[in-house]
């Protein structure tokens, strides 16, 4: 199969000539040819054919592009095809350069042709149906070329498989929470949310911060330096706009940090501090305790036991969301090896009918080879997903492989689905335990906690705290008295 696209050249296309010349992706130029031009100078010839007629298109050339299906062709051969379709399309009156690509695992070729011909001067018009000209010509090539054709349907099939990017669960995470403008938007959220009156505070305060606001069924965001926006659900289960809300209404509830009072700089320089960060500690203290029994936990032991689990549950639903993701990317993988069975069968069908016939293996034998070889990657895909096993042969004995390649298509977006909704309960865990960790994390830092430590009642320290505090105030009377004196 090769796919063929074509777009206007309006600048540069001198750069562009030099590009697809270059010399590590055609083998030092050895795959380049030109027609009626120079290599060298090929961008100047096309400027003075131009002026001979005084032509004032304001398009430079069209660039053309044929792209083959990894392993089905060899250097020399796509080259040939490439050079067949000028003759094909351009019937030798318009100059080109033809580079064809080998430094991928498609190889495919690049044609810059002249915007108009060297014989009257006529401008070549790109259209729906010069395109169709182009595909027909390419596809009709391949076919003498016992190259695979698939229809434009199946090729649309073939292209969403290959197009889905997949990347481990580290980077899907990230990219989901965003670790550049994602992480400032959550960032500017949680802040407008504590200084926020109301709902319509919040997005007025969200305005004078420099964002864009839509709303709609989901509130999405973005800044001046953002080109979509962002809906602030994708960034967590605690962004969604019915969230933010209760947020607001319950931010005087939400439970800060513990201050590090013996680390702390200022309050070491400052009484007053101080005192300010003791009792800021003690009331959030207090909360933290508080929401660690309404949680259901009565012991930090408890506590640490329901963080246990929750890791355990996000650590099975991250091994269930790669193994999903690792289905996809073999789906992915496998396509061409799809491709190339179906491009070969009937080099290998002629092979099985005759399998003692050297004439034919000596003619046919490289084209025999790919077939078994993807064959072999076939059947071990197939062996570490048996589940798809009754899908993928059943349709490779069919003539028409075009269900097959709809039904992969649709398999890997059940896969994508099942990943999203795996992810949500993944967010969901996160956000839980993310606060129970908070909760744990205040009540270490203010018993001042660490492994090796017993540890003490929380229920006690919290009283003595207070004993403490009540009596603060008669010491200073009794040292003012004794002062007196």
């Amino acid at each position: 199969m090769a796919v063929t696209k074509i777009h206007p050249i309006k600048t540069t296309l001198k750069k562009a000539i030099d590009y697809i010349c270059n010399g590590d992706k055609t083998d030092d130029e050895i795959y380049v040819t030109t027609n009626l031009c120079s290599r060298e100078n090929a961008y100047k010839e096309f400027e003075l054919t131009k002026k001979q007629f005084g032509s004032k298109t304001k398009t430079l050339a069209h660039h053309l592009i044929q792209s083959f299906v990894p392993e089905e062709v060899s250097f020399e051969e796509a080259h040939q095809v490439g050079i067949e379709l000028c003759e094909k399309i351009l019937e030798g009156k318009y100059e080109y350069v033809l580079a064809t690509h080998i430094d991928k695992d498609h190889i495919h070729n690049h044609i810059i042709f002249n915007s108009i011909d060297v014989k009257e001067g006529k401008i070549y018009h790109s259209y729906y149906g010069s395109y169709m000209n182009i595909r027909n010509q390419s596809d009709k090539l391949c076919k003498e070329h016992n190259l695979s054709v698939i229809d434009q349907e199946t090729e649309k099939e073939i292209n969403e498989i290959k197009r889905r990017k997949f990347v481990n669960w580290y980077d899907w995470n990230e990219d989901k929470k965003g670790i550049s403008y994602k992480s400032r938007l959550q960032f500017d959220i949680d802040r407008t949310i504590k200084q926020s009156i109301n709902w319509q505070d919040f997005l007025s305060k969200m305005e004078s911060y420099g964002y864009e606001i839509k709303q709609g069924k989901h509130i999405a965001l973005r800044t001046k330096n953002q080109q979509r926006f962002t809906r602030a659900k994708t960034i967590g289960a605690n962004y969604t706009e019915e969230r933010i809300k209760e947020r607001i209404l319950n931010k005087d509830r939400e439970i800060g940090n513990i201050v590090d009072i013996r680390n702390n700089d200022k309050a070491k320089s400052s009484r007053g501090y101080e005192r300010w960060a003791t009792k800021y500690n003690l009331q959030t203290a207090a909360s933290t305790l508080v929401e660690i029994r309404n949680k259901g936990f009565r012991s930090m032991e408890e506590l640490e036991r329901g963080i246990s689990r929750l890791s355990i549950e996000k650590n099975e639903l991250r091994q269930e969301f790669d193994k999903l993701l690792w289905e996809q990317k073999r789906i992915k993988e496998v396509v061409k090896h799809i491709q190339i069975c179906i491009s070969k069968r009937e080099h290998y069908e002629g092979y099985r009918k005759n399998p003692n016939d050297n004439i034919y293996m000596m003619m046919n034998r490289k084209d025999v080879e790919v077939y078994q070889k993807s064959y072999e990657e076939i059947d071990t895909f197939l062996k570490q997903f048996p589940h798809l096993r009754h899908m993928i042969l059943g349709e490779l004995k069919t003539k028409s492989s075009k269900n097959l390649f709809k039904k992969l298509n649709e398999h890997s977006k059940n896969l994508q689905a099942k990943q999203e909704e795996i992810a949500k309960k993944h967010n969901s865990l996160s956000a839980q335990y993310d606060e129970l960790e908070h909760l744990k994390v205040n009540m270490n830092e203010y018993l001042g906690r660490n492994k090796t430590e017993k540890k003490e009642s929380v229920i006690a320290v919290i009283k003595r705290h207070q004993a403490e505090d009540k009596e603060k105030p008669k010491e200073k009377i009794r040292i003012s008295k004794e002062a007196e004196r």
